[in-house]
């Protein structure tokens, strides 16, 4: 019997503890569905996309760590691998500093645009991106050294923190939001210790190795550019949403759960993907199959998920939120879609920025600005909203498709 290559078992570890993950986190939102009021609810899913984007920066930061630790490791450059490593923490802690001061600063008025409460939930927001950037930077040294089980552990382990620490500060503190919050922000730190505790040696010691940070920074700006995009892509219907509307919003935030189940059930696939066409690139091996494959898995990962959602769209959500009128799962039917191309889109991205082909991202960017120009202009209903990101999800979806395989080989 032919044994697994090392990708697909990392792609099995990878999936089954993002199953996991993706399910302990569908609970934390089934729970704060049914324990918060719906306006508190509503609140807390534009403050997670706000993060999502806000976070941009963080997801920067792991990427090139995963990049370079990636690259050096193929080429057993390990004093290479320790210094990039340490030099990308100190500036993502510097860099997260500095974002969580900015957020605290301008806390009142992001709060004014969201319609919130109280300004606290944006200090909190502060530091859960504190946390987050830190954490980036050991999960990128975790992603480049292919130390998957490890990162499968982090997954689950945050996960059921999550939801624990949640659920219990939701039904002690009278402020759900803030409890719901700081549910969020508590796991943060014990996950840290997790992520560097099997690459403490890279903690031991300075780096010796001259390395140039032109050379660790050019990647950086098409990695932010290409995060930030998509974080716009998937998250900015969410925020405007929560601006323009106020009922109409709790629905939007309830039938927004399934499309990001759909898009982060298939996540680990270019996680996984990212840091094998890194090490193929890098010693100028072939990756289409290794494309292909990621594309594949991820089709029938979310696919599999919008067919079961789009069949039986009222027991799914008896099994979330109850029972639901029809313009949530007339909304949700569009998330499916959307998030499946989302899904498969993001698999294009990844595999153009691990080979260095970076022709994509102009069109990229057009697409969000379009996007967000549409919501702003045509949002007279909230199925006018998502239907709006279907339209960008399929456009890209092809676009790109085309453009990753002209370029593998």
């Amino acid at each position: 019997m032919r044994r697994l290559d090392t990708f697909t078992k990392n792609n099995i570890i990878m999936f089954c503890a993002s199953s996991l993950g993706s399910f302990f986190n569908l609970l934390y939102q089934v729970m704060m569905l049914r324990l918060l009021p719906r306006e508190a609810f509503a609140s807390l899913n534009s403050i997670i996309s706000l993060f999502i984007i806000v976070g941009v920066p963080s997801v920067a930061f792991a990427t090139i760590v995963t990049k370079h630790v990636s690259s050096h490791n193929a080429q057993k450059k390990h004093e290479c691998v320790k210094t990039v490593w340490q030099k990308m923490a100190f500036h993502a802690f510097l860099f997260s500093s500095i974002l969580f001061g900015i957020l605290f600063l301008m806390r009142e008025r992001i709060a004014g645009f969201l319609h919130l409460g109280s300004s606290v939930s944006i200090v909190i927001l502060g530091a859960i991106f504190f946390l987050s950037g830190l954490t980036s930077v050991a999960m990128g040294g975790l992603q480049g050294l292919e130390k998957f089980a490890w990162v499968a552990l982090y997954t689950v382990f945050a996960g059921i923190c999550k939801l624990l620490f949640s659920v219990v500060l939701v039904k002690s503190v009278s402020d759900g939001l803030i409890a719901a919050l700081l549910g969020f922000l508590l796991p943060l730190f014990v996950g840290l210790v997790v992520c560097l505790w099997p690459i403490r040696f890279l903690m031991r010691g300075l780096g010796r190795e001259t390395i140039s940070l032109k050379s660790l920074y050019a990647y950086i700006f098409p990695v932010l550019a290409v995060n930030l995009s998509f974080a716009l892509l998937t998250n900015i219907d969410m925020i405007l949403v929560k601006h323009f509307f106020v009922y109409e919003s709790q629905d939007y935030a309830i039938a927004q759960m399934i499309g990001k189940i759909i898009l982060s059930i298939a996540g680990v696939i270019y996680v996984v993907m990212f840091a094998r066409i890194s090490h193929l690139h890098a010693v100028n091996e072939s990756s289409k199959a290794v494309l292909s494959k990621s594309l594949g898995y991820t089709f029938l990962v979310s696919g599999a998920a919008a067919l079961l959602y789009n069949l039986f769209p009222q027991a799914v959500f008896g099994l979330i939120a109850g029972k639901v009128n029809l313009q949530v799962i007339s909304i949700g039917r569009v998330f499916s879609l959307s998030m499946l191309f989302f899904a498969m889109s993001n698999v294009l991205f990844y595999y153009q920025l691990s080979i260095e082909r970076y022709g994509f991202i102009l069109p990229l960017a057009i697409v969000v600005l379009l996007e967000t120009l549409a919501i702003s202009i045509f949002h007279a209903t909230p199925f006018f909203v998502v239907t709006i990101t279907l339209v960008s999800a399929a456009s890209l979806f092809f676009l790109n498709l085309r453009l990753a395989f002209q370029q593998a080989r």
